[in-house]
């Protein structure tokens, strides 16, 4: 018998909205003004609410589904809907992508911090005790994970929005214009589709519909869950443009490190705003890597019928670590993370749709006998 989320525990709705928004609230904002401007301008406001829609497009998709199998998750309808074989390797492509998303968040937030703050810090060292902390967290069942989440958001969205708030008082408008970019509507969809790394890991939920304590609520709670990020992704990369110019931008390496870096608070009451904004950084990186490396673990248990998902844990610790590790130079992992853009978008785009299509076609429910 394939074990079931529901008897681990349940998630409330706004422990399921802050479990989305931890999840998306991570690495990928550390340089996203830089990747988006590179091919939207001006325009990456754009890109980033295009960007928007297409998520929420896709998690009422989900949900869609979820509410056709209320009491099944993504490992146990696909092979309903797909066949064993075929739904097996689909959920098992999802837990390694989401295992490679975990590396490499784990990898960029090392990199950052062994460049900005923690200069003699080997990159692997800072890995393997983000690791630690992280294997403490998904050792736990989803009542925990779905209250870490709602808690740690709230530490994490008030400085983030006070951040925002201050850098916006060094904008300069000038550099904003031309407001819908200089180079057509192709330059915002690449824009779109280099920005889309920020927007991975929401499809994590399919691990958690079950779970909601009201289910009828999850679509508006998905959508609480995707709107703070997105306000957060259009701040940060309109900020950036409006204090650097999009010609500067393409030589920080960290844009939002330095975003953060021209704060002045009243009073010079802190001089180094930097070390501040990265130690609530380190809540986001943990919640995105921890949610992301516990769906892949919770997946894979589902998969291969295990009786307790803590079995896979350790064994996967050490894979973790030599995915991360194994880009040679920071421009690597960029590349890396291009890659890993272009496998969630094909993922997300097809796969649900495949399966509701079929399950339609099929005549498939949640209510009928495997």
């Amino acid at each position: 018998m394939m074990i079931k989320m529901k008897e681990h525990g349940k998630v409330t709705e706004r422990q399921f909205a802050g479990i989305i928004a931890n999840t998306l609230i991570g690495a990928g904002s550390l340089v996203l003004p830089r990747t988006i401007t590179k091919a939207a301008g001006t325009a990456a406001w754009l890109s980033i609410l295009i960007g928007g829609l297409f998520s929420f497009l896709i998690i009422s998709l989900i949900v869609k589904i979820g509410f056709r199998f209320p009491e099944e998750t993504l490992m146990e309808y696909s092979n309903r809907v797909l066949g064993k074989i075929f739904g097996n390797s689909i959920s098992l492509l999802f837990c390694f992508y989401w295992l490679l998303l975990c590396s490499l968040v784990l990898r960029v937030f090392a990199s950052m911090l062994s460049s900005a703050v923690l200069l003699n810090t080997p990159i692997e060292f800072i890995i393997i005790s983000m690791l630690f902390l992280i294997i403490y967290y998904i050792n736990h069942d989803i009542e925990v994970i779905g209250r870490v989440n709602e808690l740690y958001f709230i530490f994490l969205i008030i400085p983030v929005i006070i951040g925002i708030f201050l850098s916006m008082k060094e904008i300069q408008v000038i550099r904003l214009m031309p407001v819908m970019g200089q180079k057509g509507f192709s330059s915002i969809v690449k824009g779109t589709l280099n920005s889309f790394f920020s927007f991975l890991g929401f499809e994590i939920i399919v691990l958690f519909l079950p779970s909601l304590v009201t289910p009828k609520l999850a679509y508006n709670y998905a959508i609480k869950g995707l709107i703070s990020p997105l306000i957060i992704y259009l701040a940060i990369v309109i900020s950036a443009i409006g204090v650097f110019g999009i010609e500067e931008l393409q030589n920080l390496t960290w844009p939002t490190l330095e975003l953060i870096k021209v704060i002045r608070f009243p009073g010079l009451i802190l001089e180094r705003v930097e070390a501040i904004f990265i130690s609530f950084w380190v809540i986001a990186i943990f919640t995105t890597a921890g949610n992301l490396l516990y769906s892949s673990v919770l997946g894979m248990t589902q998969v291969f019928k295990l009786e307790d998902h803590k079995t896979l844990i350790y064994p996967l610790m050490p894979v973790v670590f030599f995915i991360a590790i194994f880009p040679g130079n920071v421009y690597q992992v960029f590349y890396y993370m291009e890659i890993s853009s272009i496998i969630g978008t094909f993922l997300l785009f097809v796969i649900p749709l495949l399966i509701y299509v079929l399950s339609l076609i099929r005549n498939i429910r949640g209510d009928e006998q495997a």
